[in-house]
């Protein structure tokens, strides 16, 4: 990890893991601290600031064993984004392998560039939008 680099603060059921540089306590988006968090949050709050003091980064990813917590939970997850940057559960996990054979989970505060290793060694696929 880099100095400054970007830390994991959200995952959206698109697809997308947003990153920011700010302190991992301190970002927050609208209803992060609403359960269930697929239902009521919004991603990362972004800094308005002329010069902006944090930047959000947006990764696309894919990957044939990792799920949120909301894909493994059905309709309601039972976690908000504040209970998820907590540590409280991963923000992706391998639900479908035996316990010996699963992938490490990824959860809040992980390095974008920790991210995108992880899901591409493991069969996934994950870059940076624009």
């Amino acid at each position: 990890m880099t100095e400054n680099e970007p830390v994991l603060c959200y995952i959206d059921q698109m697809g997308r893991a947003y990153f920011t540089t700010q302190a991992l306590s301190k970002q927050w988006g609208d209803d992060w601290n609403d359960a269930p968090y697929e239902h009521n949050a919004e991603t990362p709050y972004e800094d308005r600031d002329d010069p902006p003091k944090w930047k959000i980064t947006v990764v696309a990813y894919k990957h044939p064993k990792y799920e949120t917590p909301s894909d493994s939970a059905g309709y309601n997850s039972g976690y908000s984004v504040e209970m998820i940057n907590r540590k409280n559960v991963a923000w992706l996990a391998d639900v479908w392998s035996s316990r010996e054979d699963a992938l490490e989970p990824i959860f809040a505060g992980t390095p974008l560039s920790q991210l995108i290793q992880i899901i591409r060694e493991t069969g996934g696929k994950a870059g940076v939008l624009e």
